[in-house]
């Protein structure tokens, strides 16, 4: 009959296979390829539909341990079927210890993960790392102002959770080491945002503007990672970011969310971390095509390779000078070389 609605028009990705399917076969793929020597990958957005997690499970169970947090539906006690996920490589330098969710808003959460360092011969001692996989709310409000303060609350409490994670670890813990924090995700906002703002004055380091730093003090000229994600507006953003610190062990019983903040010297903002030697190396992005073009809705993937170097135990303020490469670690590292490309998605 002419002028009958079409129902296909109304009906979601999830409820369409011929939609869904080559999507997660082609991400899941993806993974398998480019990421098969990465120790950790976070993805912000995770269907618990059996169909779709065997289709990981299928092409990277073998290599990776899965853990996922749902997020929490519009009724009190009930789980929607998506949420957030995190992949940790089986004979990686990390190994998977536990997986908490924190809710941040209205149906939504982020992610804090801890992982400890795997030592040869399953050795102990291994040092901690600390993960916030984020995913901060959609700027829909017509006000920025709202929108800003909004996502700003959200990384609040994502903080507040990472530093209650590393507080209970050393509670129960012996161990001297410092720890490394990460805090990563899809922000929504770029790194000017009130959100990655907070973050950066909490001591954390922005990977792509500390590799920016590096390529200024080396080649020379401005370098940006560029665009990372489309949006269903049409607008070219980047919005997915990776941040870093390392907190020393008088810093963990702060009951405080702030570690203690020296003076933001140019050896922090070249990606040096500590006198330890532990240094942000690279970072970078990559196009990720779905039956031979990109999704919309799908982020470009951005990876940062991380030297956390084993070290005698040292007092030394960081300098600005300070430079020591050495017994290189790298528990996010990246698939491939720096990508040279435009920003077309």
């Amino acid at each position: 009959m002419p002028n009958q609605p079409d129902p296909d028009l109304n009906r979601r990705e999830s409820e369409r296979q011929e939609w869904w399917r080559p999507r997660a076969e082609g991400v899941a793929e993806y993974i398998a390829e480019k990421f098969a020597s990465s120790d950790v990958i976070l993805l912000q957005e995770w269907w618990f539909d059996e169909s779709f997690t065997r289709i990981f499970d299928e092409a990277i169970g073998d290599k990776f341990e899965r853990v996922a947090e749902r997020r929490p539906g519009s009724v009190v006690g009930q789980d929607r079927d998506d949420g957030m996920c995190c992949l940790v490589r089986k004979q990686g330098l990390l190994e998977l210890v536990k997986s908490d969710k924190v809710l941040t808003g209205p149906q939504r959460i982020a992610q804090i993960i801890q992982c400890r360092e795997r030592l040869p011969n399953n050795g102990a001692g291994g040092r901690n790392v600390f993960i916030a996989n984020s995913h901060l709310s959609f700027p829909g409000d017509k006000d920025p102002t709202i929108n800003n303060e909004r996502q700003k609350k959200e990384a609040g409490i994502i903080l507040d959770a990472l530093t209650n994670a590393r507080n209970e670890w050393d509670k129960t813990s012996s161990s001297t080491a410092s720890c490394l924090e990460i805090v990563c995700g899809d922000f929504n906002s770029n790194s000017c945002s009130s959100a990655a703002a907070l973050v950066e004055d909490n001591n954390f380091v922005n990977c792509v503007s500390a590799t920016a730093n590096q390529l200024l003090t080396s080649v020379g000229g401005a370098v940006n990672i560029g665009t990372t994600h489309c949006d269903h507006l049409g607008n070219r953003v980047s919005v997915d970011h990776i941040f870093l610190r390392v907190a020393k062990r008088k810093d963990n019983k702060d009951v405080q969310r702030t570690v203690k903040k020296p003076e933001r010297c140019s050896a922090l903002a070249l990606g040096y971390l500590d006198t330890q030697g532990t240094r942000i190396l690279a970072v970078q992005r990559d196009k990720i095509l779905i039956s031979g073009s990109a999704v919309l809705s799908d982020h470009r993937p951005v990876t940062a390779k991380i030297e956390w170097p084993r070290l005698k135990k040292t007092d030394e303020k960081l300098s600005d000078m300070y430079v020591n490469v050495t017994m290189p670690l790298d528990p996010l590292e990246p698939a491939w070389g720096i990508v040279q490309d435009d920003d077309r998605l």
